[in-house]
């Protein structure tokens, strides 16, 4: 028993694991374009896993964080380039605008958010700033009832796909003593007059996941609000290293050396042994830290433990599921080469395993 899920959280990953079955025949095409096909986020639009983190009142599921979390784990492990999507959507963006938009944005924006006709987008990192965001150089400025923008976004996830992205901004001159004064979040849709969204990024892994540029030319845009979404990333290094070290296992117990299964071999059984555990705690930590937002209470800390431990994680676990299957594993006739290439990412988006470390030091250190 987990302490930190209940009955319907469980009901709630149980089907999306269900529905997530059928999408296997999908992947290798969709990977190999690079785009997620529109079915299927139409399907988790009817489903309501986009609409999963938005209250009852507005039209969503109103599920949990942990529920969130065990849901994004089930997606990882079946297609981690569509987890991300969902996460940066549902997670990211839909928090933001439930939590800082007004009451007509909320009711302008979140349908979108839910109905499966897009995936929202965040627009944080420029080709200047990326941990270091408050160097960010895209400007808006007040006009009239409303707001333009100028600047370029980068690595920006769903940007092909998002009916609006929520981009930071900075309002007045930049302060060399207080960088990160005037960033603000704003709504700006990307059918907007001077918005367009660059070439898609030719990426190591998660290929199917959109990530592209965001141009902003004297785009007019309305103001909304941000938020993180750490523990989205630590689900889905869990999902993602579950997923590897389950097909691992499975080659291990069928694979002959020697005259007998490898899975026999003390060397690869400790290997399976330290991954599981290491796996375990991973989830622990992702759902700690969900618990304690769910219920209101500081989770900065324990956000990016959980990111920084389950990221690191997978990176270790799709290394040795890779290994269990020798030379296999290094072919794109078997899945863990993939997980291997999609795993690498969970260390660098949404703050590198660096940024972890330095936000982890600075509350436990703070006078």
């Amino acid at each position: 028993m987990n302490p930190f899920v209940g009955a319907t959280e469980r009901e709630l990953a149980g089907a999306v694991a269900d529905w997530a079955k059928g999408l296997a025949g999908r992947i290798p095409a969709a990977e190999k374009e690079g785009a997620l096909p529109r079915d299927v986020i139409a399907d988790l639009g009817r489903l309501g896993v986009l609409g999963m983190t938005i209250p009852e009142a507005a039209g969503g599921l109103g599920a949990s964080g942990v529920g969130f979390a065990l849901v994004l784990e089930e997606l990882s492990a079946a297609w981690p380039s569509l987890a991300v999507g969902v996460a940066v959507n549902s997670g990211i963006v839909a928090g933001s605008i439930v939590r800082h938009a007004t009451v007509e944005q909320r009711q302008r924006w979140l349908p979108k958010l839910m109905d499966g006709s897009g995936l929202g987008a965040f627009a944080l990192t420029e080709p200047t700033s990326g941990s270091d965001a408050a160097s960010l150089r895209t400007a808006a400025r007040r006009e009239g009832g409303g707001w333009r923008i100028d600047g370029q976004k980068q690595f920006i996830t769903n940007a092909r796909y998002a009916p609006f992205a929520i981009v930071l901004a900075r309002v007045g001159e930049l302060d060399p003593k207080r960088t990160a004064a005037g960033i603000t979040a704003f709504v700006v849709p990307l059918d907007a007059p001077g918005v367009s969204v660059g070439r898609p990024e030719r990426k190591l892994g998660l290929r199917a996941s959109d990530t592209s540029a965001i141009v902003m030319d004297d785009a007019p845009i309305a103001m909304s609000g941000l938020d993180g979404g750490r523990i989205g990333i630590a689900a889905q290094s869990v999902g993602i290293a579950r997923r590897a070290l389950e097909l691992a296992r499975a080659y291990a117990k069928e694979r002959r050396q020697f005259g007998r299964p490898i899975a026999d071999f003390e060397g690869l059984r400790f290997s399976i042994a330290k991954a599981e555990s290491d796996l375990a705690a991973s989830r622990l930590l992702a759902l700690r830290a969900a618990w304690l937002r769910d219920r209101g209470r500081p989770f900065t800390r324990e956000a990016a433990m959980a990111k920084l431990y389950a990221s690191e994680m997978a990176q270790r676990a799709t290394h040795a599921a890779v290994q269990i299957l020798g030379g296999n594993g290094y072919m794109r006739d078997y899945a863990v080469e993939r997980y291997a290439r999609d795993g690498r990412a969970t260390t660098i988006y949404e703050g590198t395993s660096e940024i972890q470390r330095i936000v982890i030091a600075r509350s436990l250190l703070a006078a």
